[in-house]
């Protein structure tokens, strides 16, 4: 329930910045900043805590990737996969450290960039 929950906000995050910025052609800043917005108005409890906002927040910096990079929607879900598992192995290892949810962003686009160029 926990990883899932993450991975639905992680996903929301990414796809609505995404959506927003590649098919609506909205400023990126501003694609990643509106479900941000929306993501802090949402409650939390105390099982989850901040963890899907967090997620949110950082697919919101993964949907801000340039669209030569993400070339389908189907790329940007198993971004979104790679991203939440990055997330939830690294709650306890960076904890307290800035920069956290752009890291996991990065790595999870690179991690997916690479692959492709690997196998292709």
């Amino acid at each position: 329930h926990f990883s899932s929950t993450l991975l639905i906000t992680y996903s929301i995050g990414a796809f609505a910045c995404f959506l927003l910025h590649a098919f609506f052609a909205f400023p990126v800043v501003l694609a990643a900043s509106i479900p941000a917005f929306v993501a802090s108005f949402i409650p939390s409890n105390e099982k989850l805590a901040h963890h899907p906002h967090a997620t949110m927040y950082a697919g919101c910096f993964t949907g801000m990737c340039s669209v030569e990079l993400i070339e389908s929607l189907w790329a940007l879900s198993l971004i979104c996969l790679i991203g939440t598992l990055l997330y939830v192995s690294s709650i306890r290892l960076f904890s307290g450290f800035g920069g956290r949810l752009g890291g996991i962003a990065f790595t999870s686009v690179a991690i997916f960039v690479l692959t492709r160029q690997v196998l292709m």
